[in-house]
């Protein structure tokens, strides 16, 4: 019978889908976040209203109650200014539950960012061990955040398993609360689903992201929970990157008619990612199968996220 996971994060997008995901997969989830369960996870999970770092959620880690613990919580505004609050809820927290899942001989998986590499040259894509040479690092506080969490993992001593998976731009169900920060992708196909208008920067029709679905992530992060792979640092994304015209494109193709799109000046310009491409060799070698999805299987999901955006889905 497989153990117990303890999902943080679980009221946010992807820590929703893997709590989900790891209760229909069998296992005894505790769903934590210091925000509302979603009624979905509230019916298949333990629900916990807590810090992750909190003094008693970090006993029960320390205690060896949980099999895995899977660290989907944080800040994920990359506008985010409040560099204290970036450390503690980014970096110090991951790292006190890292501390007792060592104490446990828990395994531990954490959530990075594709963000801690900046910009990076259009057409390649990039390896977990690029060097200053090779990419610009972090545009801004939250990404900053996110490497030295990375940082502090890589130096720490051998131990329990452990994995950090630097998302690139994941997008599915569920991320209406995000707002603004919800996967731009997410937000093209909402709009043109509901016949709106779609602002788009003037100068990113050609700037491509590598968008990879949430249910690749969750997929990935369940078989962590026990696979045997080195511990390190990971880039979980598709490895296509996909420019804002073809994705226009393709919004086009899903409604049949010509789309409203407006450009717009882009006032973040000198700290925008035009270019992002995650090199999937190593977590592919470690994980066979991970990240496989074609270009026609990312478009494939983009098309089930219109059709629920038509039909008034979240």
């Amino acid at each position: 019978m497989p153990g117990e996971i303890l999902v943080t994060g679980a009221a946010g997008f992807i820590g929703r889908h893997c709590a989900l995901l790891c209760a229909a997969s069998g296992y005894q989830v505790t769903a934590l976040d210091i925000k509302p369960a979603p009624q979905d996870v509230a019916l298949a999970c333990r629900v916990l209203r807590a810090d992750l770092a909190q003094p008693d959620v970090l006993e029960e880690v320390r205690a060896g109650r949980f099999a895995a613990v899977i660290n989907q919580g944080g800040i994920s505004s990359t506008t985010e200014s409040d560099r204290n609050l970036l450390r503690r809820t980014n970096t110090d927290g991951p790292l006190a539950l890292a501390d007792a899942c060592a104490a446990s001989g828990t395994r531990f998986v954490y959530a990075s960012s594709h963000s801690v590499y900046g910009t990076f040259e259009k057409g390649t894509l990039i390896a977990e061990d690029a060097g200053p040479g090779q990419c610009s690092g972090p545009l801004n506080r939250y990404a900053a955040s996110k490497l030295a969490l990375d940082r502090e993992m890589a130096r720490r001593p051998a131990g329990p398993t452990w994995v950090g998976l630097r998302y690139t731009n994941v997008f599915g169900p569920f991320e209406e609360h995000k707002k603004a920060m919800a996967s731009i992708i997410s937000q093209i196909l909402r709009r043109a689903a509901q016949g709106e208008r779609i602002p788009v920067f003037a100068d990113t029709l050609q700037a491509s992201r590598d968008y990879v679905p949430v249910r690749e992530v969750a997929g990935v992060c369940l078989r962590l929970v026990d696979a045997e792979v080195p511990s390190g640092i990971y880039n979980l994304g598709s490895g296509l990157p996909v420019s804002f015209a073809t994705l226009l494109e393709w919004c086009a193709e899903f409604t049949g008619s010509p789309l409203d799109v407006r450009l717009v000046a882009n006032p973040l310009s000198a700290r925008y990612q035009y270019w992002t491409g995650a090199d999937m060799t190593k977590l592919r070698a470690a994980l066979p199968g991970a990240g496989g999805l074609d270009i026609g299987g990312v478009r494939a999901r983009a098309r089930e996220l219109f059709d629920a955006f038509e039909a008034g889905k979240p």
